[in-house]
């Protein structure tokens, strides 16, 4: 068995790169200098951040609570708000044309009798039939359409971080992320240097030996992480790494990008909210101080002026004096994410649309692979192909779900629309499944992977797109109609006691929950009906902060 690895040099800062270098500096670090490994990030300072991505998923949740990040220290930081949900619209019409929504929550439903909510619902729900049947589904397991409805917090006041029942995550400042994270790492021993990367000298086997510094001179390689953003510097331009394209399946190549104000500092949203346009879809992120907002399109049905046109007319004055920047996008990853001794992460190992904000939790699972799978100076290959193998099936699960919005859309207005549904190539295993699914409800089993997306989101999607409006399911006759109808009874009753003592987003941040509900003497709340923390996708581990052998990827 080869030496450890000693060093891991980080190029390109950003997100994803402060991200890895902080977590990789909590988990690999060690009070013994002979066990340690030291972490270099190298930035350049002529290089901007790319700093579109102002969402999340729960998983950031979990990367703040073991690092040790209070809540209202990250919202202060970096500008955050709470995500409960992300709210589609106009990406599915009814009968006359008009849009329907839907939110893709982050609380999974209950199981009643040992089966799926969806089944129940399908067969028995008089609103399966219904336009707004999305927003139904929703209402009959969480809250959340109430707290969307009227901008709530998903915290009570006084309660601790990381606690609500409810299942959320945040919407932030990318810039202002990196910044935090930049400080929080180099104030824990993450080495920064500021400098140009010149040049990239290999080794006989083909290896990252060293890079040549615009200041420093020649930085020696031991392991190398990939920063570089779109450019993909090292492992696609120095090692040959090739990419592959997912534009046969997904249509988008642009983003029109800009910041605008809100239009009422007093309801701030707790939700993405991702609205049709007429060749693709407008992102609407609400944080403290301001909205950042954009149109993702495709090029080959509407050009940069036409885009830039339809997002500003869309907000109006809300928008005016404001200027569009325009972002090329190449959705898609490199064939492996780890070569010789370098890891490609963030963008620079790939990206997918922004449609589901999966990147920074792409980004943050992988370094946690990363943390797992890491060798010796002997670089073993079976570790290398395991760890692409899980990244490659990462990929391939959320570029899956993020077509299946597309392809179920029903709208005839624009051509765009038409070749998203009819246009694209879908993979083999969402073809099958589409099949399967005119059947049965969607399970775990059907997926190749469930990183992100377990079958329930799969089942909120099929439901609010219209799927099985007219389906009879193959297991109706052994469903209990009774037992969904005393369901039903239970969440219509404990609904105002799921939603009792929250407050609005606004001002939960602006006092940061500090200000305790009082309740009369003795009152307590009582159970939550139709989900729980529990049912939460991610799980909240036990933060240790001087305990350096947690792995939190076990999480």
């Amino acid at each position: 068995m080869g030496k450890p690895i000693r060093s891991i040099t980080i190029v390109g800062g950003g997100t994803a790169g402060w991200l890895a270098a902080a977590f990789l500096n909590r988990y690999c670090t060690s009070d013994d200098p002979g066990k340690s490994i030291e972490i270099t990030l190298i930035e350049s300072p002529d290089i901007p951040i790319v700093g579109v991505g102002e969402a999340s998923l729960p998983g950031m949740v979990v990367l703040l609570h073991q690092l040790g990040i209070s809540e209202a220290e990250f919202f202060n930081a970096a500008d955050a708000t709470f995500k409960v949900a992300a709210h589609f619209v106009n990406w599915n019409h009814d009968k006359n044309g008009k849009p329907i929504e839907f939110l893709n929550i982050l609380n999974a439903p209950p199981i009643i009798e040992g089966r799926a909510l969806a089944d129940y619902f399908v067969t028995f729900d008089p609103a399966r039939k219904d336009p707004s049947v999305g927003i139904s589904y929703v209402r009959g397991f969480s809250p959340v359409v109430e707290i969307v409805r009227n901008n709530l917090s998903p915290r009570r006041p006084g309660e601790s971080d990381f606690s609500a029942e409810i299942g959320y995550t945040y919407h932030f400042d990318a810039t202002k992320v990196a910044e935090f994270l930049r400080k929080l790492a180099t104030g824990r021993g993450v080495k920064h240097i500021t400098d140009n990367v010149n040049s990239i000298a290999l080794d006989e086997r083909g290896f990252v030996r060293s890079l040549g510094l615009g200041e420093y001179g020649e930085h020696a390689i031991d392991f190398i992480i990939d920063c570089t953003g779109f450019r993909g510097s090292i492992l696609q331009q120095a090692l040959g790494e090739p990419f592959e394209s997912y534009a046969d399946y997904l249509l988008n190549d642009r983003a029109a990008v800009v910041q605008i104000p809100h239009k009422d500092p007093a309801a701030i949203a707790p939700v993405t909210k991702a609205t049709g346009f007429s060749a693709g879809w407008n992102f609407n992120i609400p944080l403290t101080t301001r909205i950042g907002t954009g149109y993702v399109f495709s090029s080959h049905f509407i050009s940069d002026d036409e885009a830039t046109e339809e997002l500003l007319n869309w907000y109006g004055d809300q928008a005016k004096g404001c200027e569009p920047r325009i972002i090329a996008i190449r959705t898609g990853r490199v064939r492996n994410a780890w070569s010789k001794n370098c890891v490609a992460l963030g963008l620079a190992g790939g990206f997918i649309e922004p449609l589901e904000a999966t990147a920074i939790f792409m980004t943050d699972l992988a370094v946690r692979w990363l943390r797992r799978f890491l060798p010796t100076s002997d670089f073993e290959p079976e570790l290398a192909n395991a760890y692409n193998r899980q990244v490659a099936r990462l990929y391939d699960e959320v570029r899956d779900l993020v077509q299946l919005h597309y392809h179920l859309n029903n709208r005839h207005d624009t051509e765009y629309w038409k070749a998203a549904r009819d246009g694209t190539r879908l993979s083999d295993r969402l073809q099958e499944n589409l099949r399967i699914w005119r059947n049965r409800t969607p399970e775990d089993l059907d997926l190749g992977s469930t990183f992100l997306f377990g079958g329930p989101v799969y089942a909120l999607l099929l439901i609010a797109k219209g799927f099985y409006r007219d389906t009879d399911l193959v297991n109706a006759p052994s469903l209990n109609h009774a037992a969904y109808d005393h369901y039903r009874r239970a969440v219509r009753d404990g609904r105002s006691n799921q939603l009792r003592d929250l407050i609005s987003q606004s001002e939960f941040l602006r006092t940061m929950g500090k200000a305790a509900v009082v309740r009369p003497s003795g009152q307590r709340l009582g159970p939550l009906v139709g989900f729980a923390a529990g049912n939460t996708k991610i799980k909240l581990p036990v933060y240790a902060p001087k305990s350096r052998g947690n792995d939190p990827s076990k999480s």
